[in-house]
């Protein structure tokens, strides 16, 4: 029950005045590949291992074989020694191990897939709620400082971007470290910091030649101000011109239509 070729030395000739008593027979057991298939490797660096030796690397999908063979009727395991990094990547064993018979393994199977990693970081000085997001969704409510982490998984090598959906009503909260590609580790990174929005000031209006004039007071912390206006009182406030960097604009405008 094990795979041997025997060979017949001083087997033939012609018969003598005595018995034949030295014809010898060797028998050697044989020797057979051990190998398989990949799939699913977008990583490198996998390596495998047969019987805790003879390291193979893989370097893509296919067929694989094992440089040293396995005599028949002994035992072979085959495990991955080193899994696939940048993609980060899991990769399972089937049919790895069992005892050589009569002919090469060809039945070990590898199957790889890409390992995905959660999205995270800490926030600070928040007072409120602020919602975030991952890459325009996976929208996440945060109430109180500290960490945060978001639900949905991303997978290794796949991008992530956080950004601010919704502010809190009194606050501006600002990202850093928000963007990047996942590698082989949880994101843990992000940095949210919020700061209470300064009050706006009340501008003072003056009249010129068919021009409106307004100019406020500083406000601390301040780097511009917008002005805005709702013409008829229901449509809602929107920005009139550019971002302001000093402490007076003058708009020229029909004004009878904004008087009264």
């Amino acid at each position: 029950n094990l795979s041997q070729t025997c060979t017949v030395t001083l087997g033939s000739g012609n018969v003598g005045a005595a018995n034949i008593i030295n014809v010898a027979i060797a028998c050697v057991t044989n020797n057979f590949t051990i190998g398989g298939n990949v799939t699913g490797l977008s990583g490198t660096g996998l390596v495998l291992q047969n019987n805790g030796g003879n390291n193979l690397a893989i370097s893509a999908n296919g067929a694989f074989t094992f440089t040293t063979p396995v005599a028949s009727g002994a035992s072979y395991l085959v495990s991955v020694f080193t899994p696939p990094t940048n993609l980060s990547q899991t990769c399972t064993v089937t049919l790895g191990s069992g005892n050589v018979g009569a002919a090469i393994v060809t039945n070990v199977a590898i199957a790889c897939v890409t390992n995905t990693f959660t999205i995270g970081g800490d926030i600070t000085s928040l007072i409120g709620t602020v919602v975030l997001q991952n890459s325009g969704g996976n929208n996440l409510a945060i109430s109180a400082n500290g960490a945060f982490t978001f639900t949905t998984r991303v997978a290794s090598g796949a991008n992530y971007f956080v950004a601010v959906s919704a502010q809190p009503a009194t606050q501006v909260c600002t990202v850093t470290n928000g963007s990047g590609t996942v590698g082989n580790a949880n994101v843990t990174t992000v940095a949210v910091n919020c700061v209470t929005r300064p009050v706006a000031p009340i501008p003072t209006l003056g009249f010129g030649v068919k021009e409106l004039q307004f100019s406020w007071a500083a406000v601390s912390g301040a780097t511009l101000y917008r002005l805005q206006e709702n013409p008829d009182g229901v449509s809602g406030f929107t920005q009139v011109g550019a971002d302001i960097a000093t402490l007076s604009v003058q708009l020229t405008i029909p004004v009878h239509k904004r008087l009264g």
